[in-house]
């Protein structure tokens, strides 16, 4: 894989970036060089790791709140309330199974989403330009960039007057930024005003928008929200308070030989008490 940085490409003129990439201008790549590169770099994507149905299923059963439902279930069980025991799993599986269609329906929105957004992209192989599908693009290739497209891949400008380029979605400008010969633009900007020629200098997992996508992925795991932090705070709390309270009236109970099956019971209604619906 290339770990030459993109912006190292901004340093040097294109001239020196087609030396490095072993690309001519006026030819770009030949199909059997741009196979043997796609071998060597792998396809112009970033691939996501997706969470398999039955785990993204089994997820609304796990955490706090779910176990305080569990545990009210179970005690249904124990005490023989099977009308209790009934409602209880009933609402825990609807609220289970509403959330995972909820979920389940809006990744299908995405992944259609993402099927009708493949782009194709206008590359300069064997002394023509020809229509590709976007991932098979590599470094090195030649591609036309002109208002309305989507950067495919991290490029350096070959030729022409100037590029307009929205780069919002990257770092946040709202302001189009121009780019002139020499200068780069990152993959997923997208061109407002323009017409030029460009250098494919890096693809997939080694553009500038993969490195911004992975440090938003580690923080985002690393670092919850504040309203996520308090609904956890909050969850938190009310186990701790309802598991010390049924301690105490079971000990206190069981010191005053009480039913064990009333203290069962009790213990019960303070569980489900406790279970805080308004809560997400």
């Amino acid at each position: 894989m290339s770990t030459t940085n993109t912006d190292t490409f901004a340093e040097q003129t294109v001239t020196e970036s087609l030396g490095t990439l072993n690309t001519n201008a006026q030819q770009g790549l030949s199909a059997d060089e741009a196979d043997r590169r796609r071998a060597q770099y792998g396809y112009n994507e970033i691939l996501e790791k997706e969470e398999s149905v039955w785990h993204r299923l089994f997820r609304r059963f796990w955490g706090p709140i779910p176990w305080m439902i569990e545990l009210a279930a179970i005690l249904s069980a124990m005490v023989q309330k099977w009308e209790d025991f009934s409602i209880i799993m009933v609402m825990l599986l609807v609220n289970a199974v509403l959330d995972f269609l909820q979920e389940h329906r809006a990744l299908n929105a995405l992944k259609a989403l993402k099927a009708g957004m493949a782009r194709e992209v206008n590359v300069l192989r064997d002394g023509r330009f020809k229509r590709i599908p976007a991932r098979e693009l590599v470094p090195g290739d030649i591609l036309q960039l002109r208002i309305g497209d989507i950067v495919p891949a991290d490029v350096q400008l070959l030729s022409g007057d100037y590029l307009l380029i929205d780069q919002s979605a990257l770092t946040g400008e709202s302001l189009p930024v121009s780019r002139k010969v020499n200068e780069v633009a990152y993959a997923n900007t997208i061109v407002k005003q323009g017409e030029m020629l460009a250098l494919v200098v890096n693809i997939g997992v080694n553009t500038r928008f993969a490195n911004v996508v992975s440090l938003v992925a580690k923080a985002q795991l690393k670092e919850r929200s504040h309203f996520q932090k308090m609904v956890i705070q909050i969850g938190n709390f009310l186990i701790l308070i309802t598991v010390a309270l049924v301690l105490l009236i079971i000990m206190v109970s069981l010191f005053r030989h009480e039913n064990i099956i009333e203290i069962l019971r009790f213990s019960l209604v303070l569980t489900v008490a406790a279970i805080p619906v308004a809560l997400p």
